[in-house]
């Protein structure tokens, strides 16, 4: 009897201090624990147009081609004829991993996220090599790692109605950096710097995206409806087996994704200009023309490719090779 009162003193006591030692998980939040809950809300959402990161994905192999468009009647362009041309190449997306977070309480009213997601999916070439039929493909597909980043700032919310509706909204994204995309493990091509120039006026350049920041709204770029946007973009090369297009003389190739959202997207290719003097830094040109609904946050992403992913099915000598840096913009019907 007195064994049997022994061993269940020695229950009670291991039970007693085995739920002394966890954490009372009826206890309220602290203010960092609500902090990081808001936080991770606003960034794990899909929905916020600001933190797109999916833009380089064309989404159907019918959408790659130069000149694609959601916004308006695109006509699927004529096949070109000469032997082993490409005449499709682009990504499909197969899975986008959830956002992983970087929180760091900068400041008492101040935290700073780096924000980064990993993009995995195949990259697809359509080349033609028989000119005698149509409808005759050699398509390469090739396996790619895509990781985007970027850099989120939370400010304390003084809308004193919103947070007490919901104290998750206690704290508010206040701005947010450029993303900077790379290929994994392989990536040879970079970007240096990126001006856009607007029909209206205005002049942005950008040379550091994880640090130029953007306050939401008012440093987001805005452009009128109908007006016509210019970029100009400065990369570089540092691949040992560069492939040269035979016309131009560049060793890649680089695109313009625009309009993006989550039913959105438009693609156009920017046009070699040369080398320029003082860099060394290779010099592309592109542009759109604002045909996206107003009132409404976008995305557009110049995208780097080395032309060894594009013309060479050979994915071990030439893998998946890719620099992006996106950066959203709002649409208006005037300033």
């Amino acid at each position: 009897m007195k064994r049997t009162i022994l061993i269940l003193s020695l229950v009670f006591l291991s039970w007693t201090l085995m739920t002394g030692c966890q954490k009372d998980t009826s206890a309220p939040l602290s203010d960092e624990e609500l902090a990081q809950m808001s936080i991770q809300e606003e960034l794990l959402n899909e929905d916020n147009a600001y933190l797109a990161d999916w833009g380089i994905d064309d989404g159907s192999e019918e959408n790659m081609y130069n000149g694609f468009s959601t916004f308006g009647g695109q006509a699927f362009p004529k096949l070109m004829d000469s032997e082993n041309q490409v005449v499709r190449f682009g990504r499909i997306i197969k899975k986008r991993f959830p956002r992983s977070l970087l929180i760091q309480h900068v400041a008492p009213d101040t935290f700073m996220v780096t924000v980064e997601r990993v993009l995995l999916g195949n990259f697809i070439t359509m080349m033609k090599t028989d000119t005698s039929q149509k409808d005759s493909f050699l398509i390469y597909r090739k396996p790619l790692k895509h990781v985007v980043r970027r850099r989120a700032i939370f400010v304390k919310n003084t809308n004193n109605e919103e947070i007490s509706e919901n104290p998750r909204k206690r704290w508010k994204l206040s701005a947010i950096s450029l993303s900077r995309g790379e290929s994994r493990p392989v990536s040879t091509v970079e970007i240096h710097k990126i001006i856009v120039i607007s029909q209206s006026g205005d002049t942005l350049v950008f040379q550091n995206p994880m640090y130029d920041f953007l306050n939401i709204p008012d440093d987001i770029p805005t452009f009128v409806r109908g007006e016509e946007v210019k970029v100009v973009a400065l990369v570089s090369n540092t691949t040992s087996n560069p492939v040269v297009d035979p016309e131009t003389g560049a060793t890649e190739t680089v695109l313009l994704h625009f309009g993006i959202d989550r039913q959105h997207h438009g693609r156009k290719q920017f046009e070699y200009k040369g080398i320029d003097p003082e860099t060394g830094y290779a010099i592309y040109q592109g542009g759109w023309t604002i045909h996206e609904p107003a009132n409404r946050p976008f995305h557009a992403v110049v995208d780097v490719i080395d032309n060894g992913t594009i013309y060479e099915g050979d994915e071990q000598t030439y893998p998946y090779n890719s620099a992006t840096w996106g950066c959203p913009y709002r649409v208006v019907l005037s300033k």
